[in-house]
């Protein structure tokens, strides 16, 4: 594929219309802007930089590690644990339909993508 090519389905992931991550919900954002802890361009970028490392690295990504290896090895029993996982550990019915609506989004990026 030409670099185009590979950018456009990138794109896709990062637009507005596909209810995915930041341009979806904030993961309170607007607290902190109101709160006065992000005020600029330096406190926003701080404070996506600890939104990664406090929760994206250490809950996210190992989860997303785990489910493509469980995905590739055709291990459903893995797959399903780790969703149960996921739902569970979400604190409130707010955040776990948060994560859910991010999951079919996704999952609509890929069906697109013909990688489903």
């Amino acid at each position: 594929m030409t670099p185009t090519a590979t950018l456009l389905p990138l794109l896709w992931l990062a637009s507005p219309a596909l209810p995915v991550g930041a341009f979806s919900y904030s993961e309170g954002l607007e607290a902190a802007v109101d709160d006065g802890w992000v005020h600029d361009e330096r406190s926003a970028g701080d404070w996506i930089v600890d939104q990664l490392h406090l929760s994206v690295a250490r809950a996210e990504l190992p989860v997303i590690a785990r489910a493509c290896l469980a995905a590739r090895s055709g291990d459903a029993t893995a797959l399903r644990l780790l969703d149960d996982w996921v739902h569970h550990s979400r604190e409130s019915a707010e955040l776990r339909l948060q994560t859910e609506q991010i999951g079919h989004g996704v999952w609509a990026w890929l069906e697109a993508l013909g990688a489903r």
